[in-house]
């Protein structure tokens, strides 16, 4: 499959993502040259590009009833997540482990889809307690 990384979106994800899911292509709107098009007229050309679906931050293609529409007509997925309430590089592992442990489920429902789907990837919990037990040795 041939993901589109946005332009909103944080490319670090991929130095992960693309080697474990190595059989899959993801492309990024630098290179292919994409930074400046516009969402509807964008979503055409991924589908004449072979995209099967666009990774990103921009919650509000789901919401504007004109975006869905492109979206559904160009046959894309949309893979995205709710923008995390933290900085740095807490952004970068909070939606990396997110879309890691995420895109084994993404992959297995694209194949099986007869429409285009919508993907909200869930954060991975960042709080110190929730990710790591501490304990005197």
């Amino acid at each position: 499959m041939k993901f589109f990384l946005d332009n909103n979106e944080t490319p670090q994800i991929l130095s992960v993502l693309a080697p474990v899911y190595r059989q899959h292509e993801f492309r990024t709107a630098v290179e292919e040259h994409l930074t400046d098009l516009l969402d509807i007229p964008l979503f055409q050309e991924l589908s004449n590009r072979g995209f099967d679906a666009i990774i990103t931050r921009d919650r509000n293609q789901l919401g504007d009833p004109a975006e869905r529409g492109a979206l559904r007509s160009a046959g894309l997925h949309w893979i995205g997540h709710k923008e995390p309430n933290t900085e740095g590089i807490s952004i970068i592992t909070s939606l990396t482990a997110g879309y890691l442990s995420a895109f084994p489920h993404i992959l297995n429902e694209i194949s099986a889809a007869t429409c285009p789907l919508s993907f909200r990837v869930q954060a991975i919990p960042r709080e110190l307690k929730q990710r790591v037990k501490i304990n005197p040795i």
